[in-house]
């Protein structure tokens, strides 16, 4: 006994010990498997020549065979927490090619939306000591404490801004400014990092499985504000006989920092000592001379101006003469907010005669019509015309399918395109083709004897209405290119006989309170025309200043890296709130220049403008005193400078006190309720926001450009357009006609019908024999068969087959003739269930239905054929019905019922089917007869009157599209133009 008990504990011991083994070795084996999957080679940089907001990752990625689907970067400001912050989708098939990946954190990323979770969340498949998160929670103490080392933007829907946020005050008793506080809720808050400070980053990939493989050893770095780069581009031209500079630039990769340029002139000097130079930023004794500087100004997704001119006068006043300057270098150099400078690559005029730069453009923007709103076309050109492409047609080889784009505005007509066809080297064309109705092609037969490989020219002019150009033609050169085996349009594109293919005209806008135009696009001289979008204001962009919420019984405030705490009273908001500026922008004050700024609580605004007003009227009287004391003193131009100064800063501060007293303040606080102030305030401000105006610049990219004048009135202002919301689409004006016009024909036959006059219809043979169809199946004994096809309910030929299954079913009610209609669509068949049983409600009958008979089968297309054909065989059905909706499937079914000897009566409105139901069917309804079948049938008025109806307005529409054959054929146009082509 006791040597039984020996060997069973010592087998105990051998498998404990045999499963201790296998786990350690798959535990190491996953382990040394998982070490393979880590990234290897993360690195965190330096993002260069940037503003001191980026930092650039670069890891090895992973070999495809690792199957990996993403690669997922976590970022956080200590290595202990780091939060999900975006996703790289890879390839599961192909991987990555390159031997490293990189990804940019130099720009806006999601802090808070309304995905992150409501509390700190662990990453998936992480240990409890990972330091990988999913998202910053919705947790204002959590984000409040992480975002003192971001900067972030507040993304406000309007409405809530406007109507729904908290006065909130800071805990910091040195700051009594109000604030408007938002729930996390009621905002998106971007991120985007700050100069200095540490962040931590890693990588994690992700397999098919998805499986979080370990991540990559956690890596910091520290954006830094770096010198700009300079331009990658700069070019400069003297028009001699105009005495102008002109000068334009490409700005480098990362310009978001840029405050400044600075354009000087050098004696000559060689590129080797310049680049020397300023490689070493040493330029003593480098006689500088400035010729022009400006801001570097952006908006939005607009860039900045990159061109000047300058006025080469005052120079040769000072005894510069215009030989000194063609001799001389021009340099530009970039710079930033932090006050450093990068230079350009020194450059030589090139000299040129005014009539050597381009034409100056000509432009007008005009609402774009039948539109919501938002869009602006600015026009600055005739329609453009240009060949695309040509192919062989025809068997001869003598004829060309010539295909060409039209680019023309919703506001220009063009009546006719004349194509002029030469052989190359050949100034009289051998055709003339009339494109009176331009489709975009043409057809054009090759002179006897020419092979065409030789090349053609084209002219193109056209008929058009309005009209810039009085002369106006374009052409182009056709050439034959062996790769594509086909005629080919050349790159060159003659205007008027000018090569205008290197040319570009670029779109500029200004808003009203901004003094500067910003580049909208550069568009090619294939284009005569830009869309600009002018978006409905929907969302309100705020900075976050700081983050409130009460813990116990403080308040605790988070703001400009501080956390500040005080006793909450009565009056403080229980909520967490993120703060943001209440002060809001209400219109842009022309007379005095500048942007009203209000608040968005009438008695913050009020109590602001009081304390600014009682300070520009004290500042104002103190210059006022001080401009009578200077004006006692002798006269010198040393007072003459100070007393200029002195009235233009009285003249700012009059402005400012014209501004607190004018209208537009005074309108938006003498409302008494906020919801009213709020709403005057957001028609005022949108409305004026939705105001630009443009600018046109005719340009080779290479300093020789033409600036169009700029849209003024006479008084020297801005002229700006605002896009208008049309109620009414003009282009479906014939449309409305026409179905106001079909409605009243449809009406006419109805109320025809509903006095009892007969109204004709056709005789359609399949409908005539339902009746002695059904009756053969009744004579027989045997069941008949309804189906509906593989159409679902979304189709009009299924709901015409429901139709006809009514009737096809009361008649076999009243005959007690069993009916089977198996279903393609499970949705059909509970419809088709309920006809049938009220078919037999209706004649007497409820006790012959049998819902059994009408049945879900399948919808597989396939196997519903073998279903249905294997009911067909079992049941012996005497007569089959198909209608509705069929495809490949419909000549095996009528197949089987022809070899069993059934009447067969098919219907579809599918066109390929049709021959396949006509030769294998005893009767078919083709197209529109399935249709009209129920109104054939049941002689309803309703459907009578709506089915002549629907035949009278077929002859209508064919009675105009013969009448614009016709006229068509006679270049007369009018009747195709009337009505819409989309």
């Amino acid at each position: 006994m006791r040597l039984t008990k020996q060997r069973i504990v010592l087998l105990l011991l051998i498998c404990l010990v045999t499963v201790i083994t296998v786990i350690t070795v798959i535990v190491a084996q996953k382990s040394a498997t998982k070490d393979t999957y880590v990234v290897e080679n993360f690195a965190v940089n330096d993002v260069p020549a940037d503003d001191g907001t980026g930092l650039v990752l670069s890891w090895k990625p992973l070999s495809r065979e690792k199957r990996i689907i993403e690669y997922r970067v976590y970022r956080g400001t200590s290595k202990d927490q780091l939060f999900f912050l975006s996703s790289i989708p890879v390839n599961v098939k192909t991987g990555v090619a390159a031997d490293t990946m990189y990804y940019y954190d130099n720009s806006w990323s999601e802090f808070i939306d309304i995905k992150s979770p409501g509390k700190l969340k662990k990453e998936k498949n992480q240990p409890a000591d990972s330091p990988l998160f999913q998202k910053i929670p919705r947790n204002v103490e959590i984000a409040a404490e992480i975002s003192q080392k971001y900067t972030l933007l507040s993304i406000i829907d309007k409405k809530e801004y406007y109507q729904k946020t908290q006065k909130s005050y800071s805990a910091n008793a040195a700051d009594s400014s109000a604030y408007a506080g938002l729930l996390l809720r009621q905002q998106n808050l971007l991120a985007k990092l700050k100069p200095g400070e540490q962040y931590f980053y890693t990588v994690v990939a992700v397999d098919e499985k998805r499986n979080f493989l370990d991540y990559a050893a956690i890596s910091s770095g520290r954006p830094q504000d770096n010198p700009p780069d300079p331009v990658s581009a700069f070019h400069c031209v003297v028009v001699e006989d105009s005495l102008k500079l002109q000068f334009e630039w490409e700005y480098p990769l990362f310009s978001e920092d840029l405050a400044m340029y600075q354009i000087a002139m050098l004696p000559p000097m060689d590129d080797s000592v310049w680049n020397q130079r300023r490689a070493t930023n040493n330029f003593e004794g480098i006689a500088m001379t400035p010729v022009t500087q400006g801001q570097v100004s952006s908006v939005g997704s607009d860039t900045a101006k990159n061109y000047a001119i300058v006025d080469l006068k005052p120079l040769m006043a000072r005894g510069i003469t215009i030989e000194n300057i063609k001799q001389s270098r021009f340099v530009i150099s970039m710079m930033d907010y932090a006050q450093t400078e990068a230079y350009s690559s020194l450059v030589t005029p090139q000299v040129v005669q005014y009539s050597q730069l381009p034409p100056k453009p000509i432009f007008w923007a005009e609402d774009k019509p039948n539109d919501k709103g938002d869009r602006v076309s600015v026009v600055w050109d005739d329609p453009i015309v240009f060949i695309t492409k040509t192919s062989a047609v025809g068997g001869g080889g003598n004829k060309l399918m010539i295909n060409y784009q039209l680019n023309t505005t919703d506001n220009q007509i063009v009546n006719n395109l004349y194509f002029e066809f030469f052989k190359q080297g050949e100034s009289t064309s051998f055709a003339k083709l009339d494109e009176y109705y331009p489709d975009n092609k043409l057809v054009l037969k090759i002179p006897e004897g020419y092979d065409y490989k030789n090349g053609l020219r084209v002219k193109i002019t056209m008929v058009n209405s309005p009209r810039i150009n009085e002369e106006y033609s374009l052409s182009q050169d056709l050439t034959w290119d062996p790769q594509m085996m086909a005629l080919m349009p050349g790159k060159s594109l003659y205007r008027n006989g000018l090569d205008v293919s290197g040319m570009f005209n670029v779109v500029s806008r200004k808003r009203t309170n901004t003094p500067f135009f910003t580049i909208i696009k550069k568009n090619t001289s294939y284009d005569n025309s830009l869309d600009v979008t002018i978006p409905y204001e929907v969302s309100i962009f705020k900075i976050v200043n700081g983050f409130n919420f009460v813990k116990g019984d403080s308040l605790i405030t988070y703001m400009d890296g501080q956390r500040y705490s005080k006793k909450v009273d009565s009056k403080t908001p229980k909520g967490s709130y993120g703060l943001v500026a209440a002060d809001i922008d209400l219109i842009y004050d022309k007379k005095n220049e500048r942007t009203i700024i209000t608040k968005i609580y009438r008695d913050e605004a009020m109590q602001q403008a009081q304390k600014d007003l009682d300070e520009a009227t004290k500042t104002l009287a103190e210059l006022k005193s001080e401009e009578t004391m200077l004006q006692t003193f002798t006269a010198s131009p040393e007072q003459a400078a100070k007393l200029s100064a002195l009235q233009k800063k009285i003249d700012r501060t009059e402005k400012t006190i014209a501004i607190l007293t004018g209208e537009y303040l005074k309108k938006a606080n003498s409302f008494t309720s906020d919801s009213a102030r709020m709403k005057y305030i957001a028609e005022t401000r949108e409305a004026d926001k939705r105001k630009q105006s443009f600018l046109v610049v005719r340009t080779d990219g290479k300093g020789l450009f033409a600036e169009a004048d700029e849209n003024k009135d006479s008084e020297g202002n801005y002229e700006y357009i605002t896009p208008i919301s049309n109620w009414f689409d003009t282009n479906k004006i014939v449309t409305l006609i026409a179905t106001l016009l079909f409605g009243a024909i449809v009406f006419t036959f109805i109320k025809i019908a509903q006095t009892g006059r007969k109204l004709y219809i056709r005789p359609i043979a399949g409908l005539i024999e339902i009746d002695n169809a059904i009756g053969r199946a009744t004579e027989m004994g045997r069941p008949m068969l309804y189906c509906m096809g593989a159409g679902s309910l979304s189709e009009a030929s299924t709901i015409a087959s429901l139709g006809i299954l009514g009737l096809v079913a009361k008649k076999a009610a009243e005959y007690d003739t069993r009916l089977i209609v198996p279903c393609y669509d499970y949705i059909v068949m509970p419809v088709a269930q309920e006809i049938v049983r009220e078919a037999h409600f209706e004649v007497g009958r409820p006790d012959s239905y049998d819902r059994n008979d009408v049945f879900y089968m399948t919808n597989v297309q396939f196997a519903y054929v073998a279903g249905v054909n294997g009911i067909q065989i079992r049941e012996r059905c005497a007569t089959n019905f198909f209608l509705g909706s069929f495809a490949a499937e419909s000549l095996l079914m009528t197949e089987t019922g022809n070899f069993i000897g059934a009447v067969q009566i098919a219907g579809t409105d599918s066109t390929t089917q049709i021959p396949f139901f006509i030769t294998t069917c005893d009767y078919t309804l083709i197209g529109e007869e399935l249709y009209a079948a129920s109104a054939y049938l049941k002689g309803d008025p309703m459907q009578l009157g709506t089915l002549k109806g629907q035949d009278y307005y077929k002859f209508l529409i064919l009675s105009f599209i013969l009448l614009g054959t016709v006229l068509a054929s006679f270049h007369i146009t009018a009747v195709t133009r009337l009505f819409p082509t989309k």
